[in-house]
């Protein structure tokens, strides 16, 4: 049971999968680097209630686990100042799950919470606005990093959890839109990022209000999310600078 939950939570179609020894209690990664990277995939695995050398296990996925699948936490620890104390981090613990042949990993630079991933989406936006191809494609690649850089440990537990469903939906589409320099294809795919962009900052609201525009015009009607109230958008920019309206304000 253990072994099959383990190697679910690796698994995804064309991008990773794991194959978990159970006498050792390591597991072989493949993944394509080009689409997913190593934290997202050991984060679903502490999603499912499994601890392993870079995440603990929210303390609610492992009590749900089956008595017989439950296993001595041998590395928990206080959790990280500024997280709730479900959502935790750790170095290696002895009786979890790592990477097989893994080399020494470094830690990621800390970041102030989701600030960064913000910013990016907006200044991404603000190139569409201009019509800027070359640097929405520059600023796509910077979302991107942003996503993949953030500091797990330093969100509380619900912003946590909407996090690890919103990761990859997020990483997946700005990798996709920095490897082209076609404004109507990075215009298509930037409306993708609205969906999950706009839980994030539902489940974490900045200090300034974030408003959820809506075009009616681009693809049958699209939104985004802007820092400013007036009309500027991303999908025609110049040519129809303030066709749309304030669907929603996102504040605390």
């Amino acid at each position: 049971m253990c072994e099959k939950t383990i190697e679910k939570a690796g698994f995804m179609k064309g991008e990773s999968e794991m194959d978990w020894d159970v006498d050792t209690h390591m597991a072989s990664v493949t993944y394509d680097s080009t689409r997913t990277d190593l934290d997202a995939i050991l984060q679903r695995v502490a999603h499912a209630g499994y601890d392993n050398e870079r995440y603990l296990a929210p303390k609610e996925a492992y009590d749900k686990l089956p008595g017989c699948c439950q296993y001595e936490r041998t590395m928990e620890h206080e959790p990280v100042k500024g997280m709730d104390a479900h959502a935790e981090h750790t170095a290696p613990a002895g009786d979890s799950l790592s990477e097989q042949g893994s080399t020494t990993m470094g830690q990621n630079a800390a970041l102030d919470h989701l600030q960064p991933v913000f910013d990016a989406y907006f200044l991404l936006k603000d190139a569409l606005v201009a019509s800027s191809a070359s640097d929405a494609q520059n600023r796509a690649e910077a979302l991107n990093v942003a996503v993949r850089n953030v500091k797990v440990d330093t969100l509380e537990h619900g912003v946590h959890m909407v996090w690890m469903k919103v990761m990859e939906p997020l990483a997946n589409t700005t990798g996709v839109l920095a490897s082209t320099s076609d404004l109507a294809k990075q215009r298509k795919i930037f409306a993708e990022l609205t969906g999950p962009m706009a839980e994030l900052a539902k489940a974490s609201p900045p200090s300034m209000p974030v408003y959820l525009d809506h075009c009616p015009m681009y693809e049958g009607g699209a939104d985004w999310l802007s820092r400013d109230k007036p009309i500027k958008n991303p999908f025609y920019g110049s040519m129809m600078m303030t066709c749309g309206s304030v669907k929603e304000t996102i504040a605390k």
